[in-house]
């Protein structure tokens, strides 16, 4: 009886797993480099200041959405973030929306490959352009630097987290 359990459970994961790879796109592949658990470490680029973050993310919904939950301890105290992410196939662009304790609503962002190892979100907050890079490292780890416009029209790096796969 264990047995056949164990063999039935198997052909439903392989099954799934075969259902998932169907119903992803290519454009939603692209984004499994994210897939994992991590660490990270971000650095406040005007103060030097440091904050520690362990991130989860997978796929949901059977493999439409991207699924990513953050937490970290922050001076304030703790922060968490849910961030669902999929591509948008009628704007040609990867939807992000984000769910954090100080707004009311989602925060969407928007974005698209700049090359083959950065993936570009652009968004608008607290009234200024900001572009969020995800920059894919040889390792499979990746960086996020969060970056505005300056006033003379230069692009300034504001954050840098560095994100490493839990062994």
């Amino acid at each position: 009886m264990k047995k056949t359990f164990v063999t039935i459970i198997t052909i439903i994961l392989c099954f799934s797993t075969m259902i998932l790879a169907q119903k992803q796109s290519e454009e939603q592949k692209k984004l499994n480099f994210l897939v994992g658990e991590w660490k990270s470490v971000s650095v406040d680029q005007n103060t030097g200041k440091e904050s520690f973050g362990n991130s989860s993310i997978q796929w949901v919904l059977g493999g439409s959405w991207l699924q990513w939950k953050f937490v970290a301890q922050l001076e304030q105290g703790p922060l968490e973030v849910l961030t669902l992410i999929n591509y948008h196939d009628k704007k040609k662009q990867y939807a992000f929306y984000s769910f954090n304790p100080y707004d009311d609503e989602p925060i969407p962002h928007y974005g698209h490959w700049l090359d083959t190892n950065t993936l570009r979100i652009e968004t608008n907050f607290q009234g200024e352009n900001v572009w969020v890079d995800f920059k894919i490292k040889e390792n499979g780890d990746f960086v996020q630097e969060h970056s505005k416009r300056s006033a003379s029209g230069e692009r300034v790096i504001t954050a840098k987290t560095i994100y490493s796969k839990k062994k």
